[in-house]
């Protein structure tokens, strides 16, 4: 016995263990089209005043965020990004649903 080999030792190495490891498969955004965070234009970058005191107030706006980057570094101010949406009710189902759409840039438009 002491010599003799075990049946679990001459045994083939067990097959589900490699089908159970998940396949590769590229992942899926859960969001929908029309949750994104800065779609259609409506993010808009300000420079903060100098004298804000905790408050956020507004200064220069800028084009891009890279150009606000830049301004608050030559001028140690903080920049804000700005997203402006608004709240829809959509009651076209029977179950009454309440969503958001976002604003377009009014700086945008007017120019």
């Amino acid at each position: 016995m002491k010599g003799e080999p075990t049946a679990i030792a001459d045994a083939p190495p067990d097959q589900r263990a490699a089908s159970e490891t998940p396949l590769s498969r590229p992942r899926r955004s859960k969001r929908r089209p029309g949750q994104a965070s800065s779609a259609g234009g409506s993010v808009r970058f300000f420079l903060s005043k100098s004298e804000s005191n905790g408050i956020p107030a507004l200064d220069r706006e800028f084009d891009s965020e890279p150009e606000a980057i830049v301004e608050s570094l030559k001028t140690g101010r903080s920049y804000f990004v700005i997203s402006e949406w608004k709240g829809l009710a959509d009651l076209s189902k029977k179950n009454p649903m309440i969503r958001k759409e976002a604003v377009g840039n009014k700086k945008a438009n007017s120019g």
